[in-house]
């Protein structure tokens, strides 16, 4: 698994510190950076980062503030604070922070958290793993995904879904009866539904094969995904669209 980590930071020369040393660590990527608070919600949302290295003291939106709403688009990001403003740490700690780190710190108690935290997701995806060799149809949930929807835990019949894809800070699960709105991510939603027909076909959708008819050329490096009859419309990228074609014994 890669980690994906966003650094938010006001300071370029910072930015550039801290992602030099996130390079050195195997199997951490750092998707994106922001110089503010807003810049910081916005790639949250798109990228769907594991981690967000943020501080505080941020021009408009400050880090505090931003992590509330980020919050709110992932609940299962790891927030690690990086800055120079002790005063914010019982707040921060209040928002559930992994870390808390004061400048000036040594680059070593970085690592050390970034490596803990991958120890955390990694312990986690081993238990999800054994969790799904389990017979789940002996507990009555078959065709069923579960989905967190304000604040209720909602079961949806998986032969009704179309897609689900991400809609600026939201995950949308397209059905034949209508659209369900989520704060959980597209990545959360895929792993629940593994096993299954469906198929993450782009980085913003999931797509329920069973309902597809028809994959058309859209661009040189995507394909537009048609259900039937239906007006709704995912994408397709090559790349998903090869893996797709082998899985249908076209390669």
């Amino acid at each position: 698994m890669v980690l994906r980590v966003i650094v938010v930071e006001d300071d370029a020369n910072m930015r550039l510190i801290l992602k030099r040393a996130l390079f050195g660590i195997p199997n951490v990527e750092v998707v994106g950076e922001a110089g503010n608070g807003a810049e910081a919600v916005g790639l949250a949302a798109d990228l769907e980062p594991h981690v967000i290295i943020m501080d505080v003291d941020l021009p408009g939106k400050d880090g505090v503030e931003a992590s509330r709403e980020i919050l709110n688009i992932n609940p299962d990001v790891f927030l690690v604070y990086a800055t120079g403003h002790p005063e914010y740490m019982a707040e921060a700690f209040e928002m559930y922070a992994f870390d808390y780190l004061v400048k000036p710190y040594r680059m070593e108690r970085l690592i050390q958290t970034i490596t803990r935290i991958e120890k955390l997701i990694e312990a986690k995806e081993n238990s999800i793993q054994q969790c799904r060799k389990k017979d789940i149809n002996s507990v009555g949930i078959k065709n069923k995904v579960a989905v967190k929807v304000e604040g209720k835990l909602t079961l949806i019949d998986t032969t009704k879904i179309i897609y689900i894809n991400r809609d600026k800070r939201k995950t949308v699960i397209h059905t034949v009866d209508g659209k369900i709105t989520t704060n959980e991510s597209l990545e959360v939603l895929e792993k629940r539904s593994e096993g299954s027909n469906f198929m993450r076909t782009h980085r913003s959708y999931l797509v329920n094969l069973e309902k597809v008819t028809e994959i058309q050329p859209l661009s040189r490096n995507e394909y537009l995904v048609v259900f039937g009859g239906l007006k709704e419309r995912a994408y397709i990228t090559d790349e998903k669209y090869r893996e797709l074609q082998i899985r249908l014994n076209l390669r």
